[in-house]
């Protein structure tokens, strides 16, 4: 033993020299002989859960016609390694970003650009959340800075900007075009940075080329790669855009907690207008419930190697709606080319009568070529029997293609900067002046209510001078000055001749409450119930539109009452102040207004001694010096402006005033006079179906309410309307309908709302149902600024004959309509 350690070092060198020939062995197997396998498994060695996601269910006509429908594409996807966080990372991922951007762009491909950040028509930096509500946008700036980590927020936009490109490592001398491009895939990045294994979309929709040199150089993109996903389209374009809509990205904090809730990711989209929006919840494949998945093998650069596990998605479920594109197409042609022959007729009249209207434009404080012309519109054609929207149009439109991955700058300023508002569904969001089709209403209750008998005859005396204060200019009828020829009328005639003084006098005797219950029971200030986003409803008059006390300044259905309490501030208080020599500040003005405002929801004959007391408290001045200088009469002259009358009753009654309502209410109320009384709700959803086909929601028709009313009276109505267009009659139409075809098949109201005191800028409103015995449609057309009701009557013609020809075998529906189809890549 003794000698064994005496002979240590040889010994141990000799055993070190055993270990290393076996380590070479080693090494020898393990990189030589068995290179192979452990390759594979060094690469394999990362293991994902991935999500997967069918398509989202289609959006159809009533005869399959596909109006909204996904297909299979390819998009440029770029996934971080979450082992490769630091910052020395970001330059070899930038570097790749930029590289493909180049890729997709030189095969001419559209680069997404969600980057929060751009640069104004002025060259200028600011932000860019989607939004022009001020409090939305500070909450999404909010979210934006925390996750970008740009919380400062004495930091520009320019100073964000250019903070990102020094973090993101992106060299100097590339152009901000390109900048923003590659900050857009960093921010998603960063919106995604908490998600296990959610890849972030580079580009949509991209081509073959593409994708074949995106694949080909996977090693030097890393991180990149081609994803085989559904896109959406619009294969009708423009057509029944409204009714359609369209899908994006959500925005909105809430809204992504929302649906990530629901198992939604950052990345997917979401419906945000039209059928898209409301029927989310069915079309959506997005949702926990549909979503497969697949478990993976990925190697370092997150490209899956092997599937090892697979649960198929479910796809989202049909909606099928009451449209009948052959029908809406005829309707938006007919629109379009009617709006285009009413402005013709004003330029015409414009140039005939130059002096007039520059007289007119003068008065109205603008030059001649501020004169609002037609230019917008919308039309519906609705089932009378069930509710069901069988066409809506609103003119102009959009295409809702336009957005498939991003609208561009350039294509959202064209949109946002067009004052007719081509986004805006005019039809069920617009509510206007009705004119003469609501003396419809006025009729029925007046009827309804005794005011009136289907036998009383009223006289036009001209102008209506019931209860018209004095030096008030009282309204009157526009037969002005010829007002024997609406002697003797009854319900029929005054519909026909459209005689305001008939039912300015109905509506006087009606009253505002019952001129309300019947507008109300029409369904004129409720939501119809439409299956769309953002549908305005009506109203019809009473004190509360004028001014609610129930309600603060800035809750007001309209600006009166602001202006009134303005009045008082600017002009009535300090002229008392001065004769009083009180000394008064803006704040102890404003405070002496409010509480006079509150006055105006008292009967007039009792206002005197509450504006009394108001300027004693408030400004020191003494009752008795109030009453003596009738202060509380120069007051009361500022808030009759805020308090109803019976003026504004009869007004109201020919469809004046403050009278408000929208197409889509109108026509459920035009339905309800000729379908025997059953208001129904309006649908444009006819059922939900499931991707196998199966019916999983049949929607039946609802009725809002009845108006049981006898046959006689609304026999009565239609006959007034069928004399309207009858030319025989005389009807305010009836020239219009002069050998047409079907003028026997039709009843129909005009409607002239002024607007200003230029006539040509009066809205144009023309309503009317048809067949005449066994009604099917109704149909409203709506021309803001169209000038005549009568006008309008073009498009209503050209959707009656449609459809009539269609009736009666005239015309046949074997093809498919054309439309406008979306050209695929």
């Amino acid at each position: 033993m003794e000698k064994f350690f005496k002979n240590r070092p040889l010994a141990l060198r000799a055993v070190f020299a055993l270990l290393f020939v076996l380590l070479l062995g080693s090494l020898f197997n393990l990189t030589v002989i068995q290179a192979g396998s452990y390759s594979t498994l060094s690469t394999d060695s990362k293991q994902r859960t991935l999500v997967e996601k069918g398509q989202r269910g289609q959006i159809l006509d009533s005869n399959s016609i596909p109006l909204a429908v996904d297909k299979t594409s390819y998009n440029i996807i770029f996934y971080r390694d979450p082992s490769k966080r630091s910052s020395k990372y970001r330059p070899m991922y930038t570097e790749v970003i930029m590289k493909t951007i180049d890729i997709i762009e030189a095969n001419g491909g559209k680069v997404q650009n969600n980057f929060s950040i751009r640069r104004d028509d002025e060259g200028n930096f600011v932000f860019d959340f989607k939004t022009a509500d001020p409090e939305v946008q500070k909450k999404r700036e909010d979210l934006w800075r925390g996750n970008m980590y740009l919380r400062d927020t004495d930091l520009t936009p320019y100073d964000c900007y250019m903070r990102l490109r020094d973090k993101y490592r992106i060299p100097k001398d590339v152009p901000y075009e390109k900048a923003v491009k590659v900050l857009s895939v960093w921010q998603d990045v960063q919106y995604t940075y908490f998600t296990a294994y959610v890849p972030v979309t580079v580009a949509q929709n991209v081509n073959q080329n593409t994708v074949a040199q995106i694949e080909s150089r996977a090693d030097e993109l890393t991180g990149m790669s081609a994803s085989e996903a559904n896109l959406r389209t619009y294969p009708k374009g423009a057509s029944a855009a409204h009714i359609v809509g369209y899908i994006g990205r959500m925005w909105a904090e809430e809204e992504i907690k929302a649906y990530s809730q629901k198992g939604y990711s950052s990345e997917d989209q979401i419906g945000l207008a039209g059928i898209e929006k409301t029927m989310e919840e069915h079309l959506t494949a997005n949702s926990t419930g549909k979503q497969g998945y697949r478990v993976v093998e990925v190697n370092s650069t997150g490209r899956v190697v092997k599937t090892l596990d697979e649960v198929a998605p479910k796809s989202g479920d049909n909606v099928v709606l009451t449209l009948d594109m052959n029908l809406q197409q005829k309707v938006e042609q007919a629109l379009e080319e009617n709006i285009g022959m009413i402005r013709e007729e004003q330029e015409q009249e414009l140039a005939r009568e130059p002096a007039k209207y520059e007289r007119l434009a003068k008065e109205a404080n603008k030059s001649v070529s501020e004169i609002k012309l037609a230019e917008t519109g919308a039309a519906i054609v609705m089932d009378v029997n069930t509710g069901k929207v069988l066409a809506m149009a609103s003119y102009p439109s959009y295409d809702p293609n336009l957005f498939i991955g991003g609208i561009s700058e350039a294509d959202y300023a064209q949109y946002r900067d067009d004052k007719r508002s081509p986004m805006f569904n005019k039809a069920i969001s617009s509510k206007a002046t009705p004119g003469s089709i609501f003396k419809l209403v006025t009729g029925l209750g007046g009827l309804m209510e005794g005011a009136i008998t289907v036998n009383t005859r009223i006289d036009d005396e001209g102008p209506f001078t019931l209860s018209v204060a004095p030096g008030v200019r009282a309204p009157k009828c526009w037969v002005d000055p010829y007002y024997s020829r609406h002697a003797d009328q009854d319900i029929v005639k005054a519909l026909k001749n459209s005689c305001n003084y008939f039912f300015m006098t109905v509506a006087y005797r009606l009253g505002i409450d019952n001129l309300n219950k019947w507008g109300e029971k029409l369904g004129l200030s409720d939501p119809t119930g439409i299956e769309l986003p953002s549908e305005a409803t009506g109203q019809i008059g009473g004190q509360e539109i004028l001014y609610d006390p129930s309600k603060g300044i800035q809750e007001q259905k309209t600006s009166l009452p602001y202006l009134v309490q303005l009045q008082l501030v600017k002009d009535v208080l300090p002229t008392i102040c001065e004769q009083q020599d009180v000394q008064a500040d803006q704040e102890k003005l404003k405070e002496c207004a409010r509480r006079l405002v509150e006055v105006a929801a008292l009967e007039k004959n009792a206002w005197g001694p509450p504006i009394r007391q108001v300027l004693r408290e408030e400004l020191g001045v003494s009752e008795t010096i109030s009453n003596d200088r009738a202060y509380h009469l120069l007051i009361s002259s500022a808030l009759y402006q805020i308090k109803w009358n019976e003026i504004l009753t009869a007004v109201s009654g020919m469809g004046q005033g403050y009278v408000t309502i929208t197409p889509i209410a109108v026509a459920r109320y035009i339905s309800a006079l000729v379908n025997g009384g059953t208001v129904y709700d309006a649908h444009i959803v006819d059922k939900i179906v499931s991707p196998d086909g199966e019916i999983i929601k049949q929607v039946e028709p609802t009725a809002f309410d009845t108006l049981d009313a006898p046959g006689l009276y609304l026999e009565r109505i239609k006959e007034g309307m069928r004399e309207v267009v009858s030319p025989e009659d005389g009807g305010t139409a009836g020239a219009v309908f002069k050998n047409y075809e079907y003028k026997n098949e039709i009843g129909g109201k005009t409607g002239t709302a002024q607007v200003s005191d230029i006539d040509i800028e009066n809205s144009s409103w023309f309503v009317c149902f048809a067949p005449y015995d066994k009604p099917e449609i109704a149909v409203v057309v709506f021309i803001p600024n169209g000038y005549k009701g009568s006008d309008s009557a073009y498009t209503a013609k050209e959707i009656v004959k449609y459809y009539l020809d269609k009736k009666y075998g005239v015309i046949r529906d074997d093809n498919p309509v054309t439309g406008v189809d979306t050209p695929t890549q």
